[in-house]
């Protein structure tokens, strides 16, 4: 082998040409030499070796993308250690850089920015699930694949909230154009809002071509994203729907509690935009084709001026004298023209409270979700624009049903992936609903109370606590007051060993398990769980001392079941 490819060789791989450089090291684009498959190294830079940190760090960063596997999220290969210098291979992304994007193109239109904000919701609700946050999120470390596919890369300052930290307390990290407060300020807790700050400040980008905030100095930029509002989306970009500036201005709220609940309403709400721009528009085009008696809502001035930045048509040229279609005509044009201006006054008319919360009775009746959440923005303003109104009461407890509703949701979908629970309100009302599933709804009952009892006080745990509450009630209303839940339990572990009796010996066995599982950290049931996991050990035996003993089925039943089983 040439002295020149001995020297490029990292392990398995040879280097090709240097792809960029970062904090912690130097990506190369390589070749794997046994299959010559393309892919990007990783090394971490040689002078940085010594340093037990920052090799402590990648390190980190390659634990943390081996256990991430997702198709928005750049794939690990693997790494080692050669000529003593640490490096890892990775997916190699063909299309670039969003930044360089942007920097090439301009801004994207809304369209894109919705499906790659999508896209970028659904890495960060992966990564937050398995216990990560970013910290890092900004368009030069979000790579395109030549069809168009967003690729979260470069967890170097990643943070898992499952290890011990290495950043010191109050130390600073990160991008300071999309960073943020909580971030800045180095005070805990930096949680997976905080990389929803971020998006949001990718987003602005996104559309407008530029951060949200513009400063000379770095200390200037860091005390904006502490006590400046951002700028309006539209302000830069008007034919980006009002429903988007909502959701960057609420991304980039100062307060965490004030944003999204997490990643996956990012997604919900992003899906919503392109719902309520399509209806909007279709109500738009029924409207100039002649239905008039189309109902405009609030944002329909919005969509107008899309409609009226986007209707260019090519005019068909005919032989011979060309005949003035009447759309092009000086009295349609007026007409246009002035519905257009009443629109828009229309429309930038301030709303009573009265017609606020008119607007909002229709949706919140609903029996569809979907409505609420369409609503959500509205009851958000409502609540804002007019705390001490007279409907606010019942505002507040529509605001509270959709939260419930999205924290249910959101919930039950982790469970049935075999995701752990984001928060340990959500796991202690996951933990009540099992009990109630199962039907012991006072042990559920019970657990509902205390988690709610617990978590009254913390507003960020209001949806969960809203939710054990109703539980509860429900649960009393059905059964009455004071309850045995022990009596439960024997009734249960008598109806299992019943099943073992008639030969459905699976079945007992699964109803033993489950006893044993939801009641093993109960300490007034042990007595109950050691009779259950004695079955479970020996079925046979156990039967036969408990039942003899109480005259029970008898000796010569629990022998035909064996006999059965062991056919």
């Amino acid at each position: 082998m040439p002295a020149e490819t001995e020297n490029r060789r990292m392990g398995p791989f040879e280097l090709e040409r240097k792809l960029g450089v970062g904090g912690m090291g130097i990506v190369y684009l390589a070749k794997y030499l046994k299959t010559g498959q393309r892919v990007a190294v990783k090394v971490l830079s040689p002078d940085l070796m010594a340093d037990h940190k920052v090799a402590k760090r990648f390190e980190r960063e390659m634990a943390i993308l081996k256990k991430l596997k997702h198709p928005h999220i750049v794939q690990y290969y693997g790494g080692s250690t050669s000529n003593n210098q640490r490096f890892y291979a990775m997916e190699l992304v063909k299309g670039g850089s969003l930044e360089t994007l942007i920097k090439k193109k301009g801004p994207v239109d809304w369209e894109k920015a919705v499906e790659y904000g999508i896209q970028i919701a659904q890495a960060l609700e992966h990564a937050h699930a398995a216990g990560v946050i970013h910290r890092d999120l900004k368009p030069a470390n979000l790579l395109l694949t030549s069809k168009g596919v967003m690729k979260l890369s470069d967890f170097g300052i990643a943070r898992d909230t499952q290890s011990t930290a290495l950043t010191a307390a109050g130390k600073t990290v990160g991008t300071m154009s999309y960073m943020a407060p909580e971030q800045i300020t180095g005070k805990h807790p930096i949680s997976a809002k905080t990389d929803l700050y971020a998006l949001g400040c990718v987003l602005f980008e996104m559309l407008s071509g530029r951060t949200p905030f513009l400063s000379e100095t770095a200390p200037e930029m860091l005390f904006k994203h502490l006590d400046e509002e951002p700028p309006s989306i539209r302000d830069h970009n008007i034919n980006v729907p009002i429903w988007m500036d909502k959701l960057i201005h609420e991304l980039m709220e100062k307060d965490p509690n004030d944003r999204p609940f997490d990643a996956l309403a990012v997604q919900v709400k992003l899906e919503e935009i392109k719902q309520m721009v399509d209806e909007q528009m279709s109500i738009a085009k029924q409207t100039a084709l002649g239905g008039g008696s189309a109902t405009m809502k609030e944002g329909d001035a919005e969509l107008t001026k899309i409609l009226g930045g986007s209707s260019k048509k090519k005019k068909r040229k005919r032989k011979g004298e060309r005949k003035v279609p009447f759309y092009e005509k000086v009295w349609f044009l007026g007409l246009c023209l002035a519905a257009v201006v009443g629109l828009l006054v229309w429309g930038f008319w301030p709303m009573s409270e009265q017609e606020r919360f008119a607007e909002l009775q229709q949706p919140m009746a609903s029996l569809d979700a979907s409505d609420w959440y369409g609503a959500e923005p509205y009851v958000k303003d409502y609540l804002e624009d007019f705390p001490d109104g007279e409907h606010v009461e019942q505002v507040q407890q529509w605001k509270d049903r959709i939260d419930m509703e999205r924290a249910e949701t959101q919930a039950e979908r982790r469970e049935s992936m075999g995701r752990d629970p984001e928060s340990q309100p959500e796991r202690l009302y996951m933990e009540a609903r099992m009990f109630e599933k199962f039907g012991d709804r006072l042990t559920a009952r019970a657990k509902y109370d205390g988690m709610a009892a617990l978590f009254a006080e913390d507003e960020s745990s209001r949806p969960y606590v809203n939710l054990a509450r109703r539980n509860s009630n429900r649960i009393s209303e059905t059964i009455g007051g004071e309850g045995d839940p022990a009596s439960f339990i024997k009734e249960q572990i008598a109806e299992a060993d019943e099943l073992y009796f008639q030969g459905e010996v699976a079945q007992a066995r699964s109803r033993w398990q489950s006893i044993a599982s939801l009641y093993s950290n109960v300490t007034e049931f042990e007595p109950l769980v050691k009779r259950v996991r004695a079955r479970i050990l020996d079925a046979d035996g156990t039967l036969k001392a408990e039942y003899v003993e109480e005259d029970g089925p008898g000796a010569e039943v629990i022998d035909e079941t064996t006999d059965r089983e062991s056919e």
